[in-house]
């Protein structure tokens, strides 16, 4: 049996408005290249139709894998649990309501050619509202005065590693703010990051985890996040 050479990981929470065309279109875009691959859904306690969605479409589908939490882990949690059930030796992770093309898969393929080991994305161009651009940036700043961020993007839905990475990932935090993880995970282990530009789409379904009337709650939760990752990174240095 050849093996796996691409997984392509969609976290899911309530996506049902959107999660077929996703699946769709990621085949497709796995499908511009002749290797082997697979595509995960990690349905992360759904309360509507997803996981009967995916088990439809799975059924007939062998690349199509579904893995279902029987409670809401956070999307975290649901990268960590699609990453270690990936046979790939690149593993994407994109977020399931549309905003970013599958496409761009093998934008961060050829950049984890190069020799990276882990690879986020970039959003130049965004859809999205002036507050919760502001929200983005003040996150971003926020991750940089506690861990050092500097990359351009801090919570872009979609990145690319290498098995080495996937191999060693921990997920110790159940937030819904993964990338500074990855971030520090990759900085204590010795990885090559780099980041490649890519188009965000207006989302097709679902709704966000970062709820803007939530703010103080959102900012104590990943400020104590945040300041947890500073210290292991203190203790590993």
């Amino acid at each position: 049996m050849t093996p796996i050479l691409r997984t392509i990981i969609l976290p899911a929470y309530n996506e049902s408005g959107y999660i077929a065309q996703m699946i769709k279109r990621s085949i497709q875009a796995a499908e511009m290249r002749p290797d082997p691959f697979e595509v995960i859904v990690v349905n992360n306690a759904s309360t509507d139709d997803t996981a009967s969605i995916v088990e439809g479409i799975a059924a007939k589908a062998h690349r199509v894998r579904l893995i279902s939490h029987p409670e809401n882990r956070l999307y975290a949690a649901s990268c960590l649990t699609g990453t270690k059930a990936a046979k790939g030796d690149r593993i994407f992770i994109l977020d399931s309501d549309g905003q970013h093309p599958p496409e761009d898969i093998w934008k961060f393929d050829a950049k984890l050619e190069e020799g990276y080991d882990i690879v986020f994305g970039w959003r130049r161009q965004r859809q999205e509202t002036l507050m919760r651009l502001v929200m983005s940036r003040f996150l971003w700043t926020l991750t940089w005065w506690h861990i050092g961020f500097n990359l351009h993007d801090v919570n872009c839905g979609i990145r690319g590693f290498n098995r080495s990475f996937a191999e060693r990932l921990e997920i110790k935090h159940r937030v819904n703010f993964v990338n500074p993880e990855f971030f520090v995970r990759a900085k204590l282990g010795g990885f090559r990051i780099g980041e490649v530009e890519v188009f965000q789409e207006k989302r097709k379904a679902g709704v966000s985890s970062h709820e803007l009337v939530r703010l103080w709650r959102i900012f104590s939760t990943v400020n104590a996040y945040l300041g947890e990752l500073s210290r292991e990174l203190k203790k590993g240095d």
